[in-house]
């Protein structure tokens, strides 16, 4: 299992007072219900401080912007989806099973959450605390589901390929049927899709088969 992942180096209450325990955390979870029920669009930083209780002066202090507010709500989730997925793959299923609880699990986190990737695809490439901490969020990602698919090598479900790039090709597939999908697309659909597409290029017979008995994904 990889070591917790240190608190985000952004963003930092601004110089004065010192920061209240506990306040960060709670204007968190506060604007990650507001995000979740609304486009980001339609998030303004008034509606983050009626739901948390806090003065704008404060919240600004804490977070200079709503893109910085949205990136901290996207980290912070982005950093239990990693734990989810650790418990998730440390089980007794055979690794192949363990590829559709991965894509299951990450779908259904990112479903209400298309908009950050056009957020972070602009910044993506910079010199930016988001993109150097999107980066880190995502190698512990990846190297999650390259262990499943070592595992899943060594036990041969999956064929003697560098998985490295297979890790690479199964986020992009699970980005690219997120960001395209329509209104009419459900989430079990294309979770199927996504894994019936991967293990059908990367897994041998016996992989192809564990899957396709298609165990029902516990919450």
């Amino acid at each position: 299992m990889s070591p917790p992942l240190s608190q985000p180096a952004f963003p930092r209450p601004r110089r004065g007072r010192p920061p209240t325990p506990g306040l960060r955390d709670r204007i968190l979870r506060a604007a990650e219900t507001i995000f979740a029920r609304r486009d980001y669009h339609e998030v303004q930083m008034d509606d983050v401080v009626e739901a948390c209780g806090v003065g704008k002066g404060t919240l600004y202090r804490y977070f200079p912007s709503k893109q910085r507010l949205y990136f901290a709500v996207m980290f912070d989730g982005i950093q239990r989806l990693r734990v989810e997925l650790e418990a998730a793959v440390g089980t007794e299923e055979p690794p192949a099973q363990k590829v559709h609880r991965i894509v299951h699990r990450t779908l259904a986190f990112f479903w209400d959450r298309r908009f950050f990737f056009s957020l972070i695809h602009r910044s993506e490439h910079k010199s930016t605390g988001e993109a150097r901490e999107w980066l880190r969020y995502r190698g512990a990602l990846s190297r999650v589901i390259r262990e499943t698919l070592d595992a899943a090598v060594a036990a041969g479900q999956v064929r003697r390929i560098d998985t490295r790039i297979a890790t690479e090709m199964l986020l992009g597939m699970m980005r690219g049927v997120n960001r395209y999908r329509t209104d009419d697309d459900r989430l079990d659909a294309l979770v199927a899709a996504v894994v019936d597409v991967f293990m059908g290029g990367v897994g041998t017979q016996t992989g192809r088969r564990i899957v396709a008995e298609r165990r029902p994904v516990r919450a």
